[in-house]
């Protein structure tokens, strides 16, 4: 089995996968791939003592993982690693089992052909806020932007391929999703305006990324990762629920049902690891429209929440 995962960030984020449903599941036939800023190999002078504990702990798992790169990786060192081939496409080797997978590759994955691009723009650091000159070489790289020649490689790739693939795999999203995922904040760049030539000429069954750190399905096909870990080929919203890892933010709109009609309503509270006496999901307090304003907030099981909406 395949499964799919947000951003790690190093030894930040990488807790989501030391124990829950999914990972607790998963065997040594199963692969996880992360969808950008893995972050373990992010050190500019060597491999520090944090990478080394943590790839060495994800070496140890049952499963094998791999990653896409996102903005926040040391491309110097990244790139400095040995070259293979796997699954039909290439890889770098950072542990046995633990693989980067290059831009512009299509890997063949239990029958399933998936598209992989890196790179996404930093809004953070670098140009974007003016600071290249004090962190270039040392937490940022602009080598994050796909190469003309990585970002042709992927159109020719895809053009053997038919220009269909069942799966993309992502940092950032096509300029039209990236905005409306962002209301605008991010202005294109050169990553999302080549995704966005890619999304305009392939057919594929579904687009996953990473980078907004939302959990939240888009349109008909399009999935963005932080937290959730889903199967391949699902979405967000028929994911099984994790304890501790919520689908839903505080401040969401979202639509659900309790005993009647399904409502719409604004999430006020979210309780990751359930109530006081229930543990078996994420609750949240929603504030339904159809309530007066001051009225106590409903509390919903995340399983009766049907969808959440972007738009407030």
């Amino acid at each position: 089995m395949i499964y799919v995962t947000g951003d790690i960030h190093g030894y930040i984020d990488i807790r989501k996968l030391l124990k829950n449903t999914v990972t607790e599941k998963m065997t040594e036939d199963d692969i996880l791939i992360i969808c950008g800023d893995f972050g373990l190999v992010w050190d500019y002078k060597r491999e520090n003592r944090k990478e080394r504990k943590w790839l060495k702990w994800l070496n140890k798992r049952k499963w094998t993982t791999v990653f896409a790169d996102g903005n926040h990786e040391n491309f110097t060192r990244l790139y400095s690693y040995p070259v293979q081939e796997w699954n039909g496409g290439h890889v770098h080797v950072i542990r046995p089992k633990v693989f980067h997978l290059m831009r512009g590759e299509i890997f063949s994955i239990e029958g399933n052909t998936i598209f992989v691009m890196g790179g996404a723009r930093s809004h953070d650091r670098g140009p974007a806020v003016g600071d290249a000159e004090q962190i270039v070489g040392k937490y940022w790289w602009e080598e994050e932007i796909p190469s003309e020649e990585e970002q042709r490689y992927g159109l020719e790739n895809l053009e053997k391929h038919g220009n269909k693939v069942d799966y993309v795999i992502t940092h950032c999203l096509p300029t039209q999703w990236q905005d409306a995922i962002k209301n605008g904040k991010f202005p294109p760049d050169p990553a999302s305006e080549y995704l966005q030539k890619v999304y305009d000429r392939i057919t594929y069954t579904r687009w996953y990324c990473g980078h907004y750190h939302y959990d939240i399905d888009m349109g008909s096909n399009i999935t963005a990762l932080f937290s959730r870990i889903v199967a391949i080929g699902t979405s967000i919203a028929d994911s099984a629920t994790m304890l501790g890892v919520p689908k839903c933010r505080r401040g969401e709109a979202v639509l659900f049902r309790t005993d009647g009609d399904p409502e719409l309503g604004i999430i006020k509270s979210v309780q990751p690891w359930g109530t006081l006496t229930k543990h078996e999901e994420p609750y949240y307090g929603i504030h339904a429209f159809s309530q007066e304003e001051g009225a106590k907030p409903l509390l919903v099981r995340e399983s009766q929440i049907i969808e959440k909406s972007l738009m407030l």
